[in-house]
């Protein structure tokens, strides 16, 4: 699997651009007065799901590292792993959902389906065939429970 922007940084990279957009078309912002407080508290939201992830695979002994799927030890379908496959995935988006709302910027929300569809396409659905080939019928039992991203 070639892996060609980080996770991390396509999510970072669609923060930034929300927060730039803000600066730049303020004309967009919405005014409710509201909206970073939600957006607070869908960042802590977001920043639990990626602690519960990670420790998910750390209780297992199992690799994080999204350059090698391959090396994956085993499968983690349990705690936060029973609402999503890519939880990891889901609080780096709920983190860029988060900013949008802290910076009123709807156009965070195009940067965000932008940088949820990218890491779909490069990292998610190489992941799963590398998860398929690995371990076959447990990972196609789990596909069918569990949704990809919640």
């Amino acid at each position: 699997m070639k892996l060609l922007i980080p996770p991390p940084l396509v999510f970072a990279l669609a923060i930034l651009l929300t927060w730039a957009a803000g600066a730049l078309f303020p004309v967009t912002r919405l005014g409710w007065p509201l909206l970073p407080n939600i957006g607070l508290a869908i960042g802590i939201l977001g920043a639990l799901v990626l602690l519960m992830a990670g420790a998910g695979f750390m209780a297992r002994k199992t690799t994080v590292n999204p350059h090698h799927p391959d090396r994956t030890s085993q499968l983690v379908t349990d705690g936060i792993y029973l609402i999503s496959r890519n939880p990891m995935y889901l609080g780096m988006a709920l983190a860029t959902l988060a900013a949008a709302l802290i910076f009123r910027q709807p156009l965070g929300l195009v940067f965000l389906a932008a940088a949820m569809g990218w890491i779909t396409v490069f990292q998610i659905l190489p992941e799963e065939a590398a998860l398929k080939a690995k371990f076959g019928p447990e990972f196609e039992a789990y596909k069918t429970r569990v949704r990809r991203w919640i």
